[in-house]
């Protein structure tokens, strides 16, 4: 394109246009774009009428990527130049083939990736182009690009609820397809922004308002929208998508047969399967393609407080001994993986001596399995003490069994002790430096000694002070308490009995914490009582001093 007439078009120059209006058609950029199209990406409407005026065809010729005008306006949101190239298109009086009008032709119009203007308008958040395009064609279904992508997919999937709005109160029937055969309600259900945008909530609820039967609609997985609300933890979902249609609880997908409350329970999410439960009070009953139910995914999954809410919930106690299909009951699951849920081992109702098909009960599991390390010896050390014991039905099997295992468990006890010895070297250190702090502090102490002659000389100045004797009562307990745990590591550092090396490590670890517990204490209140007569100085150091508690047991509790 002539450098003057582009520029002319951009900047909005009618008079350089209409000098070169006798070749406008012939001028184009690099990627087939117009003057039409560049007056129209920048928004200047006397250019764009003045085109319209002279070369009327043009607003129907399209770039390299197909787009026309319209396109370009809708992308850029400039709601005057989409006004314009409406009326103008109203305004011709030909007629095509097929009876479509103009404007509506050039509505429907899509580009190279299937696109109309309307995808453009929403893709790009634009709600006065959105209103203006569906109010000219309502009838028009506006339907999915070559992405599968529908305009009313794209505006429920970027939370543009506004967008969902109008065209589901503008058009009559429009589209609402997505990729991989979900709608527009998956979407909008997938992509819960209720944290930040809960206007979202609303969208959902339009939907469904809109279609009811969009709740069973199913994807190319023959997932419901329950399904991904269940999957991801959307309670406010689960419950507009259920007070809609009940009967979605008890649809399974295509694969593993699973419902939305297996789901649930496989992702440990209980105030969706509560939700669930009182909706659907019999869908419990529910196996998967392997015949697990939900109590034997929320073991395989490691979801204990999902394990927690099935045992305490009596109704559904016929599940602690429910078999797959592979005759494992969720305890045999439990024995066969690193989940250390002792609630389910203790129940009272749990059959201990169920054997699956392999005539292995949840014991023979344990040592079959070949499963090592702090858990493995909690799961068996449970098992044993609520009364399980082995099945003993294939003793020539059992033997060889026990024979692999211990060849299994042969290297194992050679490493594991070796990283426990260099764990606790390191913890012996930690145990000596506390020791060496503490005992210094207890010679010198807070305030210092009283130095006058009489029968106080040598004591203590800050004796009769109850923070100096906290002090003294919790740097006395760091000093017995890294001792302690000191020669705790010392039987590690000897000794080769895994068991024994576990069992004096973790004995060692808690009395190390212990410690470190005791001498910040005696760090808070050996400066508090020396900075009594300061107590906005004191009461600061001790809130600090709870720093190191609070930080430990929020790493403790997302440890265990």
């Amino acid at each position: 394109m002539d450098a003057g007439l582009y520029r002319a078009a951009r900047e909005g120059n009618i008079e350089d246009l209409i000098q070169n209006k006798d070749h406008l058609e012939s001028q184009l950029t690099p990627t087939n774009n117009t003057v039409l199209h560049v007056a129209a990406q920048f928004g200047h409407i006397q250019c764009v009428m003045e085109v319209l005026n002279t070369c009327p065809s043009m607003y129907r010729m399209v770039n390299s990527g197909g787009d026309t005008a319209l396109h370009i306006a809708a992308r850029e949101g400039q709601s005057t130049i989409l006004r314009a190239l409406v009326e103008y298109a109203n305004a011709l009086d030909e007629e095509l083939e097929d009876g479509v009008g103009t404007a509506k032709d050039m509505l429907r119009m899509a580009n190279a990736v299937g696109d109309t203007a309307l995808h453009e308008a929403v893709r790009n958040h634009h709600p006065v182009a959105v209103q203006l395009l569906t109010r000219e064609d309502p009838e028009f279904c506006h339907p999915a690009n070559c992405v599968e992508e529908t305009p009313l997919y794209l505006a429920a999937e970027r939370g543009y609820v506004g967008l969902v709005f109008v065209i589901l109160e503008t058009c009559s029937a429009p589209a609402y397809g997505g990729p991989g055969c979900r709608t527009a309600l998956h979407s909008a259900v997938i992509h819960n922004h209720e944290g930040s945008f809960g206007s979202l909530q609303g969208c959902t609820k339009k939907l469904l308002d809109w279609k009811g039967g969009l709740a069973r609609e199913a994807d190319l997985q023959a997932w419901t929208p329950l399904h991904y609300a269940a999957q991801f933890g959307h309670l406010s979902r689960v419950r507009e998508l259920l007070n809609t249609d009940k009967s979605v609880g008890y649809l399974t997908d295509k694969d593993d047969k699973k419902t939305a409350l297996h789901l649930a329970a496989s992702r440990g999410h209980v105030d969706v399967m509560q939700e669930l439960i009182s909706h659907c009070p019999d869908c419990w009953e529910i196996v998967d393609g392997r015949g697990r139910n939900i109590l034997h995914l929320a073991v395989k999954n490691h979801k204990k407080r999902a394990i927690k809410f099935i045992l305490q919930d009596f109704s559904l106690s016929s599940l602690i001994n429910q078999k797959d299909i592979d005759g494992n009951t969720p305890l045999h699951l439990l024995a066969a993986s690193d989940c250390y849920a002792p609630l389910l081992v203790n129940h009272p109702k749990v059959d201990r001596m169920a054997f699956n098909k392999e005539s292995l009960t949840p014991l023979d599991m344990v040592y079959s399995d070949g499963y090592t390390g702090l858990l493995w010896d909690s799961t068996k050390r449970s098992l044993i003490n609520a009364g399980a014991v082995l099945g003993q039905r294939d003793v020539a099997r059992s033997d060889n069994d026990e024979l692999a295992t211990k060849e299994k468990y042969h290297l194992h006890d050679k490493v594991l002790p070796a990283e426990i010895r260099r764990a606790a070297n390191t913890n012996l250190i930690v145990a000596a430096l506390i020791a060496t702090a503490t005992f210094s502090a207890g010679f010198t102490i807070p305030g210092g000694y009283n130095s006058s002659n009489g029968r106080d000389q040598g004591m203590a100045t800050l004796t009769r002070k109850a923070a100096f004797k906290a002090f003294v009562v919790t740097d006395a307990l760091a000093l017995i308490s890294s001792i302690a745990a000191a020669c705790s590591y010392s039987v590690v550092a000897r000794d080769s009995d895994r068991i024994v090396l576990l069992k004096h490590d973790t004995i060692g670890y808690l009395l190390l914490i212990f410690a470190m517990g005791a001498m910040v204490l005696a760090f808070v209140t050996g400066f508090y009582a020396v900075l009594a007569d300061s107590s906005g100085l004191a009461v600061t150091l001790c809130i600090m001093g709870c720093f190191p508690f609070l930080i430990n047991h929020f790493f403790q509790r997302k440890v265990w």
